[in-house]
């Protein structure tokens, strides 16, 4: 039973739950002006991190023969025949319906209506419609990462509003740099597997290009809450200093990096939206 309770959890990729579930609790502390209900909180982390794991479950059972190609995920549990893909996606199924039944009894029909739009986009718009197919994977399908915050803020206001949507928009532009950057640390794997990560089907120059091109535009954006008045200077401020940064760090990608070069860059990237949505939270707080 052990076993089988450490394979699952593996199954559900944890490492990239706690970075969604984050996002998702800043978007609640954000629209309640820092002052959510426990209902709304217990919900978002618990019925948040059951549908990521489920997605990643799904994600995994469907990906089986690719995983079984790469040096990074080979030892994954289905791929490693630890689990077998059918019980993979019915774990996925079970952890995602179970996730939208909470997240209605516990808040309401519209944030659970986001959250297993959130699981669909994953599992159909990228995994299995342009994961294999298009480049652009990661950019459309992509927003299956960017639904967390948006989810956050409607289960505590019941509707679609101007902070949520721009919650939205910031992680949905932010995944796509994030990814390339590591696409060109797998972009050996991702070729033999015939997956058209970036990376694998263009040179580094134009990937760079890509992400920094990415970069400028939340540089951007990082005074738009100041300027539409749901955000402070504060969120504004940081966020530029940490996108400079972050755009400094993705210089050396222009030319051949070392790994730890890469590396260095795309480990800021995470840093990079915990500050971020920790900043919009904390701000929200205080206004």
């Amino acid at each position: 039973m052990v076993a089988i309770a450490r394979q699952i959890i593996t199954l559900t990729k944890p490492r990239i739950i706690m970075l969604l579930v984050l996002t998702a609790v800043c978007g609640a502390y954000a629209a309640a002006a820092g002052n959510p209900s426990l209902p709304v909180l217990i919900a978002v982390i618990v019925a948040g991190s059951l549908s990521a794991a489920g997605a990643n479950a799904i994600n995994q059972g469907l990906d089986a023969d690719i995983d079984a190609i790469m040096t990074r995920t080979r030892k994954r549990p289905v791929p490693a025949q630890q689990l077998t893909p059918f019980l993979a996606v019915g774990i996925g199924v079970f952890f995602v319906t179970t996730a939208v039944a909470l997240m209605a009894l516990l808040t309401n029909a519209t944030a659970a209506l986001l959250m297993l739009a959130a699981a669909l986009v994953y599992v159909f718009v990228y995994t299995i419609l342009l994961k294999r197919r298009s480049w652009n994977n990661i950019v459309i399908g992509g927003a299956a990462g960017a639904f967390p915050p948006l989810i956050g803020a409607v289960a505590v206001t019941g509707s679609i509003d101007a902070i949520g949507l721009y919650m939205f928009a910031f992680v949905f532009f932010w995944t796509p740099p994030h990814f390339w950057t590591l696409s060109i640390l797998l972009r050996d794997d991702y070729a033999a597997a015939s997956v058209p990560m970036l990376a694998a089907v263009t040179s580094q120059r134009d990937t760079a290009t890509q992400i920094a091109l990415y970069i400028a535009l939340l540089l951007a954006m990082s005074w738009l809450p100041l300027a539409s008045g749901f955000g402070g200077i504060g969120f504004g401020i940081v966020t530029t200093i940490t996108s400079i940064e972050w755009l400094r760090r993705s210089m050396p990608l222009f030319a051949k990096t070392t790994r730890h070069q890469t590396l260095s860059a795309y480990k800021f990237s995470l840093l990079y939206l915990a500050i971020a949505f920790v900043v919009l939270a904390v701000e929200s707080s205080l206004s």
